[in-house]
Order: C-alpha cells, then sequence, then structure tokens
C-alpha cells in the first residue's frame, strides 16, 4: 500500500517531555470514543458502514452530464482531493467518455459562480449542496444562487436536479430536503467535516466520476486494521511521536510536500485537517502545502537555511517508467545528453530525493510517504493514516480535534453583518472590537 520512512531532528533540544504516555492515553481515548459513537470519533467507523444509499446517489448523479458540487471546507476539499488524483489532468475540460463535468462552488464569489453557470446547459446539470449544519455561509449563499438560476430555466422541474448532503435531523437544508422531497444522504453526526471524506460527503459526488468508492474503503479498511494491530508500534504513533517531539522543541509549523500533480489537492486537504484540528488554546502546528518540484523554486530556499522551526512530510508515488526522454542526435544536445531514456517520472523522483537529502544533511526531521500506487486502495490507507495522526497529536497536546470554536466565532460575526436576526446580538460585539482596533489607514488614489 505504502511505505514511510521516518527521519527525526538531530537537533531535539534538551529536556524533551516523554510522549509515551500522552500517546497511549490518546489512543484509548480514540479508541474508546469510537466505540461510543462519541461525536467527532466517527469517522474511525466509516471503512464499515454501508454505503449502498451512497452508491445510489452516485448512480443517480452520474446520468446527469454536469454536477456543481456546492460546499466548503470539509464539504468539498475531500472531494477535491479524489477529483484531483483520480481523473484527468486537464478535467472537467477533458475527461473519460461517459463521465459527468463537475464544477465546485466553494468560495462566495459571484465572479466564479458566473463563471461556473455559464459552462452549464441547466437540463443536463445536477447541484449536489454538501453542508451539515446546511447554514454555511458561503454554502447557503451558493446554493441560492446556483438554484435561482435553474429554477428560472427549468421551472417545476428544478427539484430533480438537486441533491444533498446534510444533517439527517436539523438544519435548513435537511428542512428544504424534506419539503421538497429532495434526495438527501446524511452527513454523519458522529463525524466533523474535515474528517469526512471518506462518507457521502466525498464519496457521492467521487462515486457519479467512476472512482471506486469500495476501494476507498477497502484502503482505509486495511490501514485501520494494521493500526489497531498494535498501537504503541505503529507508524501513526511513530509519526505522531515525532510531530511531538518537535513541536515540544519549537518545531511549529508543518509543511506537506506532495510530489506529482496528482497528489497536489492531498496537500490542501491536509492543511485544513491538521490546522482546524490542532489550532487551540494557544496551540498548534501551522500546516504549509507544497508542491514537487514546483516550490523548490519558491520555498526551498526558506526550508534549508531559515529557522528550524519545521517538520517536514514528503508524499510521492513508487516511479515508473512514463515518458522517457528522447535527446536529438545534434551538438546542440549534448549537455541534455544524461537524460537521453530517461523517463520523466524518474526525473521528478529525483528533484524530491534531492530536496529531502538537503534537509536530511541540515539534520531536520521528516517522514517521507511512498504510495506504492496512486490508487483507491492506496489513497484510503493514506486518508484514514493522516486522520489518525492528526487526532493522535491533538489528544495528545490536550486539545480536542475534532471541534473547531475559532471558526465559529468568525461565522457567526458573518451571519450578524449579513443580516442574520438569529445572530443579532454577535453585531454589537464585532463593532466594539472594529472601534476598539487600533489600525493605520491609507487611502491611495
Amino acid at each position: 500500500m505504502l511505505k514511510i520512512r521516518l527521519t527525526e531532528a538531530r537537533k531535539v533540544g534538551n529536556d524533551l517531555p516523554d510522549v509515551g504516555i500522552a500517546l497511549e492515553t490518546a489512543w484509548k481515548t480514540l479508541l474508546d470514543g469510537a466505540r461510543q459513537e462519541k461525536n467527532g470519533y466517527g469517522w474511525m467507523n466509516l471503512p464499515e458502514r454501508d454505503i449502498a444509499a451512497l452508491k445510489a446517489m452516485a448512480r443517480e448523479l452520474a446520468r446527469f452530464e454536469q454536477i456543481v458540487l456546492i460546499g466548503i471546507g470539509g464539504s468539498a476539499l475531500g472531494t477535491q482531493m479524489l477529483m484531483n488524483a483520480f481523473c484527468d489532468p486537464l478535467y472537467p475540460f477533458s475527461g473519460k467518455s461517459g463521465q459527468p463535468q463537475l464544477f465546485v462552488a466553494d468560495n462566495a464569489d459571484a465572479r466564479s459562480n458566473e463563471a461556473i453557470w455559464a459552462q452549464l446547459e441547466p437540463r443536463r446539470a445536477a447541484l449536489l449542496v454538501v453542508s451539515k449544519s446546511g447554514r454555511t455561509l458561503e454554502t447557503l449563499s451558493n446554493f441560492l444562487f446556483f438554484r435561482e438560476k435553474l429554477s428560472a430555466a427549468l421551472g417545476a422541474d428544478v427539484e430533480k436536479h438537486i441533491f444533498a448532503v446534510t444533517d439527517p435531523a436539523k438544519g435548513f437544508l435537511h428542512a428544504y430536503a424534506a419539503e421538497k422531497k429532495t434526495r438527501r444522504l446524511d452527513f454523519p453526526a458522529d463525524t466533523g467535516g474535515r474528517y469526512s471524506v471518506l462518507s457521502a460527503c466525498g464519496l457521492a459526488a467521487a462515486g457519479a466520476l467512476g472512482i471506486d468508492a469500495e476501494r476507498l474503503l477497502a484502503g482505509a479498511a486495511a490501514m485501520k486494521k494494521a493500526l489497531l494491530g498494535d498501537t504503541a508500534g505503529s507508524a501513526a504513533t511513530a509519526i505522531a511521536r515525532e510531530v511531538l517531539r518537535g513541536e515540544a522543541a519549537g518545531r511549529n509549523v508543518t509543511v506537506f510536500w506532495s510530489y506529482g500533480d496528482r497528489l497536489k489537492s492531498v496537500s490542501e486537504w491536509f492543511a485544513q485537517l491538521w490546522g482546524e484540528s490542532l489550532g487551540k488554546n494557544g496551540l498548534g502546528l501551522t500546516p504549509q502545502a507544497a508542491l514537487g518540484s514546483v516550490d523548490q523554486h519558491s520555498q526551498l530556499q526558506l526550508y534549508t537555511s531559515g529557522p528550524d522551526d519545521k517538520f517536514f512530510f514528503f508524499l510521492s508515488e513508487k516511479p515508473g517508467a512514463k515518458l522517457r526522454l528522447a535527446i536529438p542526435a545534434e551538438k546542440l544536445f549534448d549537455e541534455a545528453r544524461y537524460l537521453d531514456g530517461t523517463p520523466q517520472e524518474r526525473v521528478l523522483d529525483c528533484e524530491r530525493r534531492g530536496v529531502v537529502a538537503s534537509l536530511k544533511r541540515r539534520g531536520l526531521p521528516l517522514c517521507e510517504i511512498e504510495l506504492e500506487r496512486a490508487d483507491e486502495f492506496c489513497l484510503g490507507g493514506l486518508i484514514f493514516l493522516l486522520e489518525t495522526v492528526t487526532a493522535l497529536v491533538g489528544l495528545a497536546l490536550g486539545v480536542d480535534p475534532f471541534d473547531q470554536p475559532g471558526v465559529e466565532e468568525g461565522k457567526n460575526y458573518a451571519l450578524a453583518l449579513c443580516g442574520s436576526a438569529d445572530y443579532a446580538t454577535y453585531l454589537k460585539t464585532l463593532e466594539d472590537i472594529e472601534a476598539d482596533a487600533k489600525s493605520a489607514v491609507f487611502s491611495i488614489e
């Protein structure tokens, strides 16, 4: 499935705490929470859950030629990760025959939404709205925009083009689906958005694109079995231990460096998972997404010669032999002769190995993860591994890796500013904050 190489920091500081007991307690909390189906811990059980309803919705969605996924954060990043990994590099503007085009409307950006709408043919298009609460402002705003456009084009038939993944018992989107008889799947009540990719939140749209949900879950199940077979000696425990030792030594930045364009969105998905799970109570590890080899030319100088405050993840696929380079016989090309017959996949891997070696020479801590193949089984295992490491680090730090109070505060202010009566009390607080803040203002004509 995958291979992990963990390199400890040469300079680890003095009197670092023994994190063994904290990790042992974290594992107990994690397993107890999953067994008791506590809120936030449900992702641990996703590999075993029935997906018949999910597959049925995926088949219905696949009948449409175009799909707009309306969601943000964990309601969109997971699907984007799967789409990036398994669809054509130029998707949605090229792809397999019969594969729907999928557009993601996440940001509440009018220009982007208008551009997506301009690509749609209403009778061939479906909306898939994903929101646990059903009140996420960006998602609600985007849903209202696209529904209005579709309604104007389709009239009473509009509801046949709308699908939802939302809370099973409450919220606007739940009430909407119940009243309009919209086809709906449950957003797992015990699972947060950033841990939800292996549920209907990520797999309904992915299944419509022909991505194999069962293989993703099989990979996750295999990883779960491997980790739980020996929690103390597992890869997740070893990685979490090095991350925690680094945090105690002042390494509070985590660089996740994916090599290869198809793995780029794993870094972006991980950034939300890591940052939103761990950043609490004055603690946290700041995620930084990087793409190899592109960011060797933008970030590497800082990493090799800047402050020693980082832990590195490197993600790659086992290199193959695609696209062997053929160097012309002309003397002009002699300088490039050494590349004759070299696969481009090997060029990228040589770039990765060079960067890793430069960081190791400086004694910096890093975790290399190499996928045996970039397929559904291996990616499913990787997802479960990274979720487990994140949860262990958070629990060992003493924070709740499954809530997001800082995000909720900002959401509440935004809802108040937009006029929601339910959040009116936040408006005065926001106005007081803005009045008390000492800000320099520059107006340049």
